[in-house]
């Protein structure tokens, strides 16, 4: 099965007017910025916006499968499953840039690590 890689290039552009793609209205740093403030809030946890922007495998591959019997409709779906993964690439880049959250996900590592020697 291909994979998003195969269509698009991650350098590719991702239109961002309603004409070329009503689908992308955001800049996916917009995006990833807006679910990072959701973080800090405390309206949810890294883990729960990870999920939210992810897209189950599954989920990908029938839809890359659609794409390639309608290319008409193919072209559409490529760009909302970029849009994605580039949303997910600049949330991973505002978690890691971000003091307080990477303190906060060391801290849950390490309490992951103290539960998980005390199971037997």
């Amino acid at each position: 099965m291909k994979t998003i890689a195969d269509f698009l290039s991650v350098a590719d552009a991702i239109p961002i007017t309603g004409h070329d793609n009503p689908w992308a209205i955001r800049n996916p740093l917009d995006e990833a910025r807006d679910l990072h403030k959701m973080v800090r809030c405390g309206s949810c946890s890294v883990a729960e916006i990870r999920d939210l922007i992810a897209v189950p495998k599954l989920v990908e591959e029938a839809l890359l499968a659609y794409a390639e019997r309608y290319p008409k409709d193919g072209q559409q779906i490529y760009c909302v499953l970029q849009f994605r993964e580039r949303v997910a690439n600049e949330f991973e880049r505002l978690i890691q840039s971000d003091p307080m959250l990477t303190e906060y996900q060391q801290g849950s590592a390490q309490e992951q690590t103290n539960s998980d020697l005390l199971v037997n």
